[in-house]
């Protein structure tokens, strides 16, 4: 258990030791963005985003480190001035001595991680990965699980907006059915769908799904073969800021970990009383 206040390494150190940074997908960008790996850390800002918001909010609390699920940088940076909506929060936090460490899709893939904690939040048992590595059978992406008892696809939205505090939910199904094996991907998960229709689902959860996506679950004669549910980004990750917070206060007594208290999403519903 560690006692002493523990360095930035120590801390990304066992990030990776849970979330191996060679999990994470080609495209993305994760370790630390910003800052000097040998500063101790007394306390410290968990939150799904890096935005200007969080930045103030950490400044504010006085952290030395910003711990986010998002890379703020996740494409080359050609030049660090104040006028750039990136660079602006790198020199913020550089100025504030505040370090910056991402930990994305190697949370995704992670035991225990991103979608697993989904699926719980969302009443599910008997919780497995939806998809394993073949390099690491303990890591994977997404996740199936069983409601303790069937309900119909209407009941069972209604609980996931209420779980994810989600302002509507894009779906194809029938709200009659009956639902009972439930496949979940934080965010951007349609990559998942054909593999959560070969396990049994009878629905699936995730967000960013396309228009032309929702097809995909469609049979020749229009029918869903099982349930498709667009909850919303943000609202099926932003549980990650408590699970981190968790975490890492476990392993970290010494330091003060902290939730953002920022709302991230750039977005808004607007829910029109004449639409459908």
């Amino acid at each position: 258990m560690q006692r002493s206040h523990p360095t930035i390494r120590d801390i990304a150190d066992a990030l990776e030791a849970w979330a191996c940074p060679a999990w994470a997908e080609s495209y993305d960008n994760v370790g630390l963005q910003v800052g000097d790996p040998a500063c101790r850390v007394t306390r410290a800002v968990v939150a799904l985003d890096c935005t200007p918001a969080v930045v103030s909010d950490a400044v504010r609390r006085g952290v030395g480190l910003v711990i986010t699920h998002h890379p703020l940088l996740f494409h080359p940076v050609r030049s660090v001035t104040w006028d750039a909506p990136t660079s602006n929060l790198i020199l913020r936090l550089a100025r504030a001595h505040i370090a910056l460490y991402s930990v994305h899709t190697n949370l995704d893939a992670a035991p225990g991680g991103v979608s697993v904690t989904l699926a719980e939040k969302l009443d599910l048992a008997d919780v497995e990965l939806l998809a394993t590595r073949d390099d690491a059978p303990q890591a994977g992406m997404g996740a199936i699980g069983r409601l303790s008892e069937p309900q119909t696809l209407k009941e069972y939205l209604q609980l996931v907006a209420a779980r994810l505090r989600a302002p509507s939910l894009r779906y194809v199904g029938d709200l009659a059915a009956v639902v009972e094996t439930i496949a979940v991907c934080g965010g951007a998960g349609t990559f998942l769908t054909q593999r959560a229709i070969e396990a049994g689902a009878d629905a699936f959860v995730t967000s960013d799904v396309s228009y032309h996506r929702f097809f995909e679950v469609l049979r020749t004669d229009g029918s869903p073969r099982m349930a498709l549910v667009d909850a919303g980004h943000y609202e099926t990750e932003v549980h990650v800021e408590m699970l981190l917070v968790r975490w890492l206060s476990e392993r970290f007594p010494t330091v003060e970990w902290l939730r953002t208290t920022a709302y991230t999403s750039p977005v808004s519903t607007f829910m029109s009383a004449e639409g459908r």
